[in-house]
This record gives structure tokens, C-alpha cells and sequence, in this order.
């Protein structure tokens, strides 16, 4: 039986052999480590991440071919609209389909 120690673990993480397989953080894209062990904080989508995604729909329009993750970008927003459409598709359709509240709101005297 083998036993080892949380920094024994961590320090094959960052092993030569890790950095060949290209393992990389989705949060922070340093290589070494997997999201849910990276201890920087994850990065906010503010107006700058905003404004990429703008460009990139109006280089789209205008007919300009995207690189690879320009083009994974847009597949990655078609497959979140279809998901969307689906969940639209299975929702019952119901006349007055407003809120639904658990009882009713209680009136102001």
C-alpha cells in the first residue's frame, strides 16, 4: 500500500511529465494544474472580455475568416442557443405563463 502527502502530490503536478500531457487551468491557462486546484481567483468576464466578444461577432459579419479559438468561441455560443431552444421547446406552454409564486402575495391594507 501506498502513502503519500498532499505536498508529495502537488510537487508531481508540476513533474515533467504533467507538463508534456499539456495540462492546463481553464481559470488562469497556466499549465501544471487543472481549474478546481488553482489558487488565483477566477478571472471576472468585465467589459474588456465583453468588448472581444463584440469584435469578434462584427469580424464574423464583415466576412473575415476566425482563427481555431475564434471559431471554437462561436461554436461554444451556437451549442449554448440550441441548448436554450431545447429547454424553450420542453417548457409547457401555458396561456398565462407569468410568475409562479409558492403562495399568494398578501394584500396591503
Amino acid at each position: 500500500q501506498r502513502s503519500g502527502t498532499v505536498a508529495g502530490a502537488r510537487e508531481t503536478v508540476g513533474s515533467s511529465m504533467v507538463q508534456k500531457s499539456g495540462i492546463q487551468c481553464y481559470d488562469c491557462k497556466e499549465y501544471g494544474h487543472v481549474a478546481r486546484e488553482c489558487q488565483k481567483p477566477k478571472r471576472a468576464k468585465d467589459a474588456a472580455y465583453h468588448r472581444e466578444k463584440m469584435l469578434l461577432c462584427k469580424q464574423e459579419e464583415a466576412g473575415i475568416q476566425l482563427n481555431a479559438e475564434q471559431a471554437d468561441w462561436k461554436d461554444e455560443l451556437e451549442a449554448h442557443y440550441m441548448y436554450m431552444a431545447k429547454l424553450q421547446q420542453v417548457s409547457p406552454e401555458v396561456d398565462d405563463s407569468g410568475l409562479i409564486f409558492d403562495k399568494e402575495p398578501e394584500q396591503k391594507v
